[in-house]
């Protein structure tokens, strides 16, 4: 039987200092920068409510003050709970920090990725799967024409901005309790994550809709773009 969504709880990750987005980030984190007179955090909480859950865990560190008023501010009608995990921490920290709030499978999303992926289609697929964690995961796609060239020299093939066959994880990370447990055994997040995929224990959630993940200045430019054209298709 497929649980409720409503008794999922999501932990968003908001600790990192987002050093490549200075000066935007000297003075404010980067989940509260905005797309489209919209903060980051606002798209992505938004996003969740409409999905269905009610119960967030945020895992903060650098600036944690902003984002606290922030969620006062904002959402004081929600069930949120802030933790203060500290600053420069790996995620695997920050995510311990927040296990005893947790007593069922936890979502964790990324603080800086915006995604219309569908959550209840996600959840069904980790619980119909009976993956230890189910990993969101994204097509790479170069902005460049892509050649195939013979020993020659010769151009044999052109493929312009093509999709790479490479998918590549984009947060939206659902972990079942027992898997929870075995994080006290790492030391980084990475090497969890690597310890998931080499022993078959993680399984991927393929999503092909809007996907944005903010980490350069450049890459604001771009999601306002994108993010106008999406909502515009939407209308």
């Amino acid at each position: 039987m497929i649980n409720s969504l409503s008794n999922l709880k999501v932990c968003i990750l908001c600790g990192g200092k987002g050093e490549r987005l200075q000066p935007l980030t000297k003075n404010l984190p980067k989940p509260l920068i905005k797309i489209n007179k919209k903060e980051i955090l606002s798209h992505i909480v938004d996003h969740l409510k409409s999905n269905g859950l009610k119960n967030f865990l945020i895992s903060t560190g650098f600036k944690h003050d902003l984002i606290n008023k922030f969620f006062q501010k904002k959402y004081s009608n929600l069930n949120i709970k802030i933790i203060k995990t500290g600053v420069n921490k790996d995620i695997i920290e920050r995510v311990k920090s927040i296990l005893k709030f947790v007593s069922g499978d936890l979502l964790i999303c990324y603080g800086d990725t915006l995604t219309n992926i569908n959550i209840r289609k996600l959840y069904n697929f980790h619980q119909r799967k009976k993956f230890p964690a189910t990993i969101s995961c994204y097509q790479l796609k170069t902005q460049f024409g892509i050649l195939d060239i013979n020993k020659k020299n010769l151009i044999t093939s052109f493929k312009e901005k093509p999709n790479l066959g490479i998918w590549y994880n984009i947060g939206y990370i659902l972990l079942s309790n027992k898997t929870l447990k075995k994080l006290n055994k790492f030391n980084k997040f990475q090497n969890f994550l690597e310890h998931l995929a080499k022993n078959k224990l993680a399984g991927s959630f393929r999503h092909k809709g809007l996907h944005i993940t903010v980490n350069t200045v450049k890459e604001l430019d771009e999601a306002k773009k994108t993010l106008a054209k999406f909502e515009k298709k939407r209308i």
